[in-house]
């Protein structure tokens, strides 16, 4: 079984934009079915991509675990822009003492 190159695609470029295809090389070397290295030959990701090679199976769980990988990255960043936002957003809030905020009343 092979998978479907469009699929391979779509989700590239989802994780490593419009230049995808020695990112996702390196993506893959860590879960080659062979033991995990630094890289697959990214000259064989552009052949899959020429439609000159099949993507292998294997290929697929490998997919699943980087976007799970990039999820949880995502997630964790987008907590602490959200955490870092709500810091800064205390420390410019004015604080003002009971007396002061009679002078804002109309």
């Amino acid at each position: 079984m092979h998978l479907d190159l469009d699929v391979v695609t779509s989700v590239a470029r989802l994780l490593y934009g419009d230049d995808w295809q020695r990112p996702l090389a390196r993506g893959l070397g860590p879960h080659h079915p062979d033991g995990g290295r630094d890289s697959i030959d990214a000259r064989l990701v552009r052949r899959w991509a020429a439609g000159e090679r099949p993507v292998p199976a294997w290929v697929a769980s490998a997919l699943v675990a980087l976007l799970e990988a990039e999820a949880s990255a995502s997630a964790a960043h987008a907590t602490a822009c959200q955490e870092r936002a709500e810091r800064l957003r205390l420390a410019l809030t004015p604080v003002f003492q009971d007396d002061d905020e009679d002078d804002l009343r109309p």
